[in-house]
Order: C-alpha cells, then structure tokens, then sequence
C-alpha cells in the first residue's frame, strides 16, 4: 500500500485461485449465508449478508463482472491491508489486472464493477471499515512486475505469468512489449490439481480433497 496526498494506493491482484495485495494473500473460495455463521474466522459483513471468505478457491469463470463475488473478495483485500497500517476508514485507489489479451474487452466493464459505489461501508473480521474509492487503474497480469526492469530487456525475453486459471505469456523485444505475441490461456495450476486427483482416483480408486493436493505442492522442494 502506497500513500499519495491521503489517498491510499492499493494493489490487489484478482486472481483466480488467490486474492493477493502487498502484504497479503488469500483463496478466492467466498460463500453467502443469510444467518450468522456457527464458527467465526474471515467473516465479511455487507448488507446484512454474512460472507465467509477464503475457504477452497471458486469456480474458474471467464469474466469476473458475471456474480458479486469478487467485488465482495476485492473488499476483503482492502480490510486486510488497511489492517497492516491499523487502518479502519480511507480514500482508496485501487490498482488491479486482468489477464494481458482480455484486458482490452474487458477493462471497462471491470473498473465499473469495481467502483459501482464510491463510498461503502462494511464489517470485516468484527471490524467496521469505511471507504471511498477515488479511481481505479487495471493493468495487463505480470507485466507490472517487470515493468520497471525493461532497460535491461535487450533483445528477446519472455514473461510467463502462471496463475490459477490462466497463463499469461508476453514476448518483450528490445526492451519493449510485443502485442501481436501475447497469449492468454485456460490452463492453470487447478488444471494440474484436477489432473493429480483424477490420476490418483484411476489408479488407486481414492478421492483426494484438493487440499491435500495443494499442501503436497507447496511441501515439494528443488532437488
């Protein structure tokens, strides 16, 4: 999080899998109850309906104008790294991406979903949050992060941005993107958590939750 003439610059990356800001990460699962959940933990509280967010991670949709729910997951970014500052109420400028080849079609209609209410209150982990959005900026998925290191780019690189959902792959030629080489495709990590359960289910006739996929993912270390 950045901070310019008191406004708030928040990064928030609307992955498929995971919903990521600076200092903060969390699975896109989020389901809606009408009545107060039994068990407490990453409640989110918005016009009387209760969210609970971070558990599993949901469904693979091309566009993410179609439900609420990541304007409900971009909100519970927001709380988690105003949190970091003990931050409960700000003007806010929301940085976020799409994936590079649908950001054309797409940029609009994301940034009018994002800020389809300038001013929005709501309760996040059993703190009440205030915030007012002042503008919205959507950037292709990856480039960012190599944005600022194009000077060193000469000749032909490649910038593969491997997510959930999607793989974003950009060429960048003497230091400059290339448009007419840049990919957006359907194949992510849960394809490959999909391919793990069902080569398990065919060979030893055992359901394996995703979780476990996951955790054995991130347990595997380089040789």
């Amino acid at each position: 999080m950045k901070n310019y003439n008191n406004i708030k610059i928040i990064g928030v990356d609307n992955g498929y899998g995971n919903i990521k800001t600076a200092s903060t990460v969390s699975p896109t699962g989020i389901s809606a109850h009408i009545n107060e959940p039994t068990f407490g933990g990453n409640i989110l509280i918005y016009n009387n309906i209760y969210y609970r967010i971070g558990e599993g991670h949901k469904t693979f949709i091309v566009d993410k104008v179609t439900d609420e729910d990541f304007y409900i997951l971009t909100l519970a970014a927001i709380a988690r790294e105003l949190n970091q500052a003990q931050i409960t109420k700000a003007d806010i400028h929301l940085a976020t991406g799409l994936p590079l080849t649908w950001v054309g079609s797409q940029r609009e209609a994301f940034r009018k979903y994002l800020l389809k209410k300038d001013e929005i209150q709501f309760n996040y982990k059993g703190k009440d949050y205030q915030i007012r959005f002042v503008g919205c900026s959507i950037f292709p998925q990856g480039y960012p992060a190599v944005i600022n290191h194009l000077r060193g780019m000469s000749g032909v690189n490649m910038l593969c941005d491997i997510g959930n959902g999607t793989i974003n792959i950009m060429y960048i030629i003497n230091k400059k993107p290339d448009e007419s080489k840049c990919w957006t495709e359907k194949f992510g990590v849960n394809q490959c958590v999909i391919a793990a359960r069902n080569a398990v289910m065919d060979k030893f006739a055992v359901k394996v939750e995703d979780v476990i996929i996951e955790m054995s993912f991130a347990e595997e270390q380089p040789i």
